[in-house]
């Protein structure tokens, strides 16, 4: 027994003589430093891609082919055609150890081909072409892209170029407007972040300025049912029960829009305008240039897209015009609405409409709207007794009820960031 134990000592310590490193090795920590000259994934958030510039230490959100182009015209750099031609385009290649030093991380432009860029890992020295978003992200983001949590990924700045949200921003924001001055605001009161359903408000806007006619029946498609599925995954949404083939009257669809929030009824309204989408989402953000906002931007009219944007000071202005009018306040005021319509085999069927936000109208405003995807979650814009609060960005009900409860009370207050 004594000599068994004796050897299994022996062939211990030869074994952590010899391979002291992987015996003992940790994998190596994760610091803002390491991501810099990276693609990185949102680990918290569906693994959305970044880029950081090994220049400036900035961060880039990259989502689509827009966000690609501007990087490469913002960002890249372009080296020698003798440079150029040294860079390795595969592992039977390999470019040399002071170009990698010199470019490693960086976003190359071919100098033989302008239209041409290139992203030189220097983890191992190949130029990995860019192409269009879609193959960046599959076949380059998620294969060599190092996986980072929110908080590394805040440390480093965001770059300023970029109109967009920050995915990993953390906290919520919020104003209260009296006319035209803003009451209270907090920190984060300027800060872009996504509308979610708020969106309806401007879609609203956009479409009493062109359509009057509230009794026009109008046949739903199947494109116009399908729209939520084109944005977010199908039946996640806000809808109220349309079917294909269903004859609808326009302020039906209305009230279905600013009162159950349908994301269907939003993009049939469009469609009814006389404007093609192109033209109505156009309209949207020039009504937000008419109203002197700089931070605001739509590209669509449901709200599905993250990429409707605002800030909470902005969307105050964009929900006191909107409020103005009855016919929008009085429709986000609903709190039932029943309605017929005629269906494809000419029989009748009942829609009944419910405005889910009772936590909201509990509190007596005149009007209200609410919203939510995750990235933006929990949004409210609600007017009383002549005041608009804007709450984004809200971690749950309680918080975003809690903010505009205290907001709605005399005076300004102070409300953590």
């Amino acid at each position: 027994m004594k000599k068994l134990l004796f050897l299994m000592f022996i062939f211990g310590s030869l074994v952590g003589f010899i391979l002291p490193n992987t015996a003992l090795a940790k994998a190596p920590t994760l610091t803002s430093n390491t991501l810099i000259g990276r693609l990185v994934l949102q680990s918290a958030s569906d693994n959305k891609l970044w880029y950081v510039n090994p220049d400036n230490k900035e961060r880039w959100y990259l989502h689509s082919d827009d966000d690609l182009k501007l990087l490469i015209e913002k960002v890249g750099v372009k080296p020698t055609i003798k440079e150029f031609n040294q860079l390795a385009r595969n592992t039977k290649s390999k470019t040399p150890a002071n170009l990698i030093k010199k470019y490693g991380g960086h976003i190359i432009i071919s100098p033989k081909n302008p239209e041409a860029a290139f992203f030189l890992n220097k983890a191992n020295g190949i130029a990995y072409g860019i192409g269009n978003f879609n193959h960046f992200y599959n076949k380059l983001g998620k294969v060599i892209g190092t996986p980072a949590p929110d908080d590394i990924l805040r440390a480093l700045p965001m770059n300023k170029e970029q109109e967009t949200y920050d995915p990993t921003f953390y906290g919520i924001a919020y104003a209260k407007l009296d006319g035209l001055s803003i009451l209270s605001a907090n920190a984060n009161s300027q800060r872009v972040l996504p509308l979610a359903s708020l969106t309806k408000l401007m879609t609203a806007l956009v479409f009493i300025s062109h359509n009057t006619d509230w009794d026009k029946e109008i046949t739903i498609t199947q494109e116009e049912i399908d729209y939520p599925c084109t944005l977010q995954l199908c039946g996640t949404t806000s809808e109220i029960n349309l079917k294909v083939g269903d004859r609808i009257k326009i302020k039906d669809l209305w009230v279905g829009m600013l009162s159950a929030s349908s994301n269907q009824s939003a993009v049939i309204l469009a469609d009814n305008s006389g404007l093609t989408r192109e033209e109505f989402i156009s309209e949207m953000n020039s009504k937000t240039k008419e109203l002197g906002l700089k931070k605001t931007k739509f590209v669509e009219m449901s709200g599905l897209s993250a990429d409707n944007i605002s800030t909470a000071e902005e969307f105050a202005k964009i929900a006191q015009a909107a409020f103005a009018d009855l016919r929008i306040a009085d429709a986000t005021s609903n709190a039932s609405y029943v309605f017929d319509v005629v269906q494809a085999d000419g029989s009748l069927r009942q829609i009944n409409v419910l405005n889910r936000n009772y936590s909201l109208m509990a509190m007596g405003p005149r009007a209200s709207k609410s919203g939510y995807l995750v990235e933006a979650q929990r949004n409210a814009a609600v007017e009383k007794n002549g005041q608009i609060i804007v709450a984004l960005h809200c971690y749950s009900l309680s918080q975003r009820n809690s903010i505009i409860s205290n907001l709605m009370s005399t005076g300004p207050i102070a409300l953590a960031n």
